[in-house]
């Protein structure tokens, strides 16, 4: 049996086909392109098989035919445009259909193919305007406000999920995935909303000066490595007893973000970093600058799982990463 992930091409998917390989899984990655060569070549040597088929996620006859010559039996739904605020304004349409209609054909797929389990892709987004208004978000207290069309569409799914989840027997958790830092990300062409770490490494492979914001404002980020092994660990509970989880950190970050800078500049003596208070030289951005709440994960950790990453770990593993595998930067 094999397990498919969707949008495995992309900045979380790679990291939870690597973590799948990894321990030997058969897996088959859907998308539109091809996985890097970096990716390639760093999970060559995992004791896993990758099989990648290229197909649009809304092809749901496609995607029954693939599931079942492929013997897919468990399924991560991850393909989804990560929309900022001026492709949503531009083809709203576009991202209504792929994230949400394309979500639903992967479900009908998954249901006539008999898949077991199917771990949705939820987001911190779909808190939204509860960030500022809550110091900790929870999966049951918390009201969910999502702003961005991105937001609205994970609400959706995962609301969907859970439906028609039950309407037709299946077996689905969700996972509301945190803002997420590490190996793998880049610009795809369907994340707008590339991460601070990542323009930080940029910046450093390229040795020029990176100028942040004088004032950081906090998140509760989560290492990519963690996200899946977060993910991995939902796909193998045994009948729970809750079905929507919070996947991130649960710690507040904030400022630490300048140990990664630092970090960088020691490995890169051509990078230069600085703080500003001048809106308009700042070259690192942040997608927000309110303060805002911790997602609380106490419901996950009452499963077992908890984050192996704090922020050094975390910047020793990916500095390690950056300079092993520049070209996936």
């Amino acid at each position: 049996m094999s397990v498919m992930v969707t949008g495995g091409t992309g900045f979380v998917g790679l990291n939870l086909v690597e973590a799948l390989l990894a321990r030997g899984e058969a897996v088959v990655v859907v998308a539109l392109d091809d996985v890097p060569a970096p990716a390639l070549r760093a999970f060559a040597g995992l004791a896993g098989r990758l099989v990648v088929e290229r197909m649009d996620v809304r092809d749901q006859a496609g995607l029954v035919g693939l599931m079942r010559r492929h013997g897919v039996d468990r399924l991560f739904p991850f393909a989804a445009i990560t929309s900022g605020p001026e492709r949503e304004a531009e083809v709203p349409e576009l991202v209504i259909e792929v994230n949400l209609l394309g979500f639903i054909a992967q479900m009908r797929a998954a249901r006539e193919a008999g898949v077991r389990r199917v771990v949705a892709p939820s987001s911190a987004a779909v808190y939204g305007e509860s960030f500022y208004r809550h110091a900790r978000l929870d999966e049951v207290t918390t009201p969910a406000v999502p702003v961005g069309v991105y937001g609205v569409t994970k609400y959706a799914v995962e609301r969907c999920a859970l439906r028609l989840g039950a309407l037709w027997g299946m077996d689905v958790v969700v996972a509301r995935i945190g803002s997420v830092f590490g190996p793998w990300e880049r610009d795809t062409g369907l994340r707008d909303m590339i991460g601070p770490h990542w323009h930080l490494a940029r910046m450093a492979l390229d040795g020029r000066e990176a100028v942040l914001p004088a004032v950081i404002p906090s998140y509760t980020w989560v290492y990519s490595r963690d996200v899946a092994g977060g993910l991995l660990h939902l796909l193998d509970m045994a009948a729970p007893a809750e079905l929507v989880f919070n996947l991130c950190s649960g710690m507040a970050w904030g400022d630490v973000i300048l140990a990664w800078a630092e970090r960088l500049r020691g490995d890169y003596p051509g990078f230069r970093w600085r703080q500003s208070a001048d809106a308009g030289a700042v070259n690192v951005r942040f997608s927000e600058t309110r303060a805002r709440g911790a997602m609380d994960v106490s419901r996950v950790a009452g499963t077992g799982w908890r984050p192996r990453f704090g922020p050094q770990e975390a910047y020793a593993d990916y500095a390690a990463w950056v300079r092993g595998t520049a070209g996936g930067v």
